[in-house]
């Protein structure tokens, strides 16, 4: 995954994940909730466990922020899962509104610890995640 991440972003991200983290064990099922409550059309393409799928979601966030610094590493297990969101029905407009929520749901769980640089960094990481599944 080719990023313009400056490393100041790949540093904030990665501090805001580690105290998120410390913070919060609920992350992933605050933000499933929020998305089912603005957008009740996606909550059609989850058909399993919504714990089994926030936990999965925190994982591969955690891999991706964990990786920033090896972005050819992570680019694979990307890829592959687009290709599995499109099986599940999942449109390319729905990318922005997930990142968006996602990056919200983080700012909400780190309060006055989510600066306006550090949302910024979080935003361009996820506009990347989403073209790199996308393609």
């Amino acid at each position: 995954m080719e990023h313009n991440l400056t490393k100041e972003e790949i540093r904030l991200i990665q501090m805001s994940w580690n105290l998120m983290t410390l913070k919060s064990k609920t992350t992933g099922e605050k933000f499933y909730a929020n998305l089912f409550k603005k957008h009740t059309d996606m909550a059609e393409l989850f058909k399993g466990d919504i714990k089994e799928q926030s936990g999965a979601l925190m994982r591969m966030v955690k891999t991706v922020v964990e990786g920033l610094n090896n972005p050819q590493i992570i680019i694979p297990a990307l890829q592959e899962l687009g290709r599995r969101h499109r099986e599940y029905g999942v449109k390319d407009e729905y990318y922005k509104e997930f990142g968006n929520l996602l990056v919200e749901t983080i700012g909400s769980e780190l309060g006055s610890d989510f600066d306006v640089k550090t949302k910024a960094a979080w935003e361009k990481l996820y506009d990347t995640l989403g073209r790199v599944m996308k393609n």
